[in-house]
């Protein structure tokens, strides 16, 4: 009799067991495809039902995905990944762009997003004591551009840091920091801050997160971003104007805070739409390039040996008289990206010609003033320039004249024929 009555126990038990799974809400039929809609504004082609018709899969194609990190230690929140991390089309923004980026950000719920000073983005850098919070480089809010040139700001090892790819930032992010800077050859995108330099409104703060330095770049550098906001943030999961039953795991377009196009993801137990959230944005029209109408220095540069190296760069830029210092350490004044060449055609018997115009590098306005010429012939592309045994230089003030003077009216036109002088280390 009582095995009889565990066998009933038993029956019955197993009864329930599959009734309750027989009754689990089925939301969309196992297999089936819908389009599936991005936080950018864009469609891609579809999402998948999951075998078990509980809900629709994420939206893998979807290519601007992003989250965000609460740091305890500063209850700031920090967007992960990096705007565009995984883009290997992205060429970065300015920091005009970079500004109205965060500020147009919609993520997670929240539009009060904004682009972090030095002092809020150094608080991520880990793996290079010097520019960590506390290190001893000094760049703060309201540093010069010398600043960058203390030993404590300069880079150190590439790609050593703890995070992801080896950048220098804390392990609980995300993303790339080896974007090639597309007007910078052998050089990877900056991080941009809202710290503006001191001294010169149109240089910006910045952490390069690929070798942990910390220099000032200009305002219409090409540059990563990665926006900030007073935390701690609290997960929204419903959105309350969408408190309406949908498929967990289904996306819907929807107009976000910020007017633009978005969308939304129904929450996991399909009782609400989540927040709606916009990540695209449209960067501002490229600077009309005026170099063209700038005085122009048309160069033949010439070793006085034969080389036994074939030199992988040259570059030949121009830098302000004011506060000139050999080396230059800093980004250069005028000359463009042209004026940087990648595996030169010259040797003691072939002169190189190159024209230098006097406008600034990112071409959107003459120079005036008195200017120096810095002209490296070099066997690496290594940014910042790296000089080695067996490379040739000029502008040092042992063989330089008094420097140019340029943008005194009309536009003119200045020849010159320099000797390169070889390197000592």
């Amino acid at each position: 009799m009582k095995k009889t009555t565990h066998y009933l126990l038993a029956l019955l038990l197993l009864s329930f067991v599959m009734s309750g799974f027989s009754c689990k809400k089925q939301y969309c039929e196992p297999g089936a495809t819908q389009p599936c809609y991005c936080s950018d504004g864009t469609t891609v082609k579809e999402q998948v039902c999951k075998e078990d018709g509980s809900g629709w899969e994420p939206c893998a194609a979807c290519t601007n995905k992003y989250t965000y990190w609460n740091d305890p230690s500063t209850n700031l929140t920090w967007q992960d990944p990096q705007k565009d991390a995984y883009n290997t089309a992205d060429i970065g923004v300015t920091q005009p762009d970079a500004i109205r980026y965060c500020k147009e950000l919609v993520l997670g719920g929240y539009n009060d997003w904004r682009l972090p000073t030095i002092d809020e983005l150094r608080t991520i850098v880990r793996g290079d004591p010097h520019t960590e919070t506390g290190g001893d480089c000094p760049m703060t809010e309201g540093s010069p551009r010398a600043t960058m040139d203390d030993p404590g700001c300069l880079p150190i090892t590439e790609y050593g840091g703890p995070g992801e790819g080896g950048c220098y930032w804390t392990p609980e992010l995300t993303g790339t920091c080896d974007k090639p800077d597309p007007a910078a050859k052998g050089h990877s995108l900056e991080t941009c801050t809202a710290t503006v330099s001191s001294d010169n409104p149109v240089w910006i703060a910045d952490i390069m997160f690929d070798n942990g330095a910390a220099p000032f770049n200009h305002i219409l550098s090409y540059a990563d971003v990665r926006c900030v906001r007073t935390g701690p943030t609290t997960q929204v999961t419903c959105d309350e104007s969408s408190r309406e039953a949908c498929s967990p795991g289904e996306t819907r377009q929807c107009t976000a805070a910020n007017g633009k196009t978005g969308a939304q993801v129904c929450a996991d137990n399909g009782r609400c739409w989540g927040p709606c959230d916009s990540t695209g944005f449209t960067p501002s029209p490229t600077v009309t390039d005026v170099c063209p109408t700038c005085d122009q220095i048309n160069l033949t540069i010439e070793v006085p040996q034969k080389l036994t190296v074939k030199p992988i760069q040259i570059m030949a830029f121009l830098f302000s008289a004011q506060g000139w210092t050999w080396p230059p350490q800093r980004p250069p004044d005028g000359g463009t990206s042209d004026d940087q060449v990648m595996n030169p055609d010259i040797d003691v018997d072939k002169p190189l010609k190159l024209t230098v115009p006097a406008c600034t590098y990112y071409r959107d306005k003459c120079l005036s003033g008195d200017y120096y010429l810095y002209i490296a012939l070099m066997q690496t592309e290594a940014m910042p320039p790296t000089m080695l045994s067996g490379d040739y230089w000029w502008g040092m003030q042992s063989v330089q004249p008094e420097p140019l003077t340029l943008g005194t009216g009309t536009p003119q036109t200045i020849d010159k024929t320099i000797t390169l002088v070889p390197y000592q280390p």
